[in-house]
């Protein structure tokens, strides 16, 4: 990493409400649609298009291959096959430096308890962001072990120590917007097979 590099780390957390006249939301629905990749792009606010990308080198199911090529950090367990999806994705981002399209290379990597997403955006920005449903933990330990989920966002960002402040402050005023139409989604899905 270079001097002028900056690295900077955010963790957001929504609870996953239960549903009105009893119902509730899985684990394993929440997780579905996690790893519904054309869904889940959608739900960033300033989102434009996507694309699927094939990827450069086929490395198949060889895990070791595939944490090569793709620099993955060694805790994850990549499920499915391809282990990691490519897409490039446009988005519309405004902002005092460069309102405008952006395009973005991401990597998803579906996990048996989320999903691993990293972003290379222009101007050598890069996100790596761990997405986990996770039963809900509470601060004095009531209500653990209630079957209550919570969607995680663990974020850590690498750009120019010039435009750390600008995109960070892209994640904080996103995640709220983007944790929103995720439950929203589940929240529908779980009424109806309620109905």
């Amino acid at each position: 990493m270079s001097f002028f590099t900056g690295v900077t780390k955010l963790s957001n957390t929504s609870a996953i409400p239960a549903i009105e006249g009893g119902g509730k939301i899985t684990k394993e629905a929440a997780l579905a649609l996690l790893h519904n990749h054309d869904f889940f792009l959608k739900t960033e606010p300033h989102y434009v298009s996507h694309r699927v990308l094939t990827a450069d080198k086929d490395v198949g199911d060889d895990i070791a291959a595939v944490r090569e090529t793709y620099d993955l950090p060694p805790e994850l367990e990549p499920l499915g096959t391809p282990k990691v999806k490519l897409y490039e994705v446009v988005d519309h981002v405004p902002n005092p430096v460069w309102s405008s399209s952006v395009v973005s290379k991401e990597e998803f990597v579906d996990l048996k308890d989320g999903l691993w997403v990293r972003i290379r955006s222009p101007l050598a920005v890069v996100m790596e962001t761990r997405w986990t449903v996770r039963e809900r933990v509470v601060a004095d330990g009531e209500g653990e072990g209630t079957g209550e989920l919570e969607l995680l966002e663990d974020v850590e960002i690498s750009c120019s120590k010039l435009l750390l402040a600008i995109v960070k402050a892209q994640v904080d005023n996103n995640w709220k917007g983007i944790h929103d139409n995720f439950i929203k989604k589940l929240v529908e899905d779980a009424k109806k097979g309620v109905e």
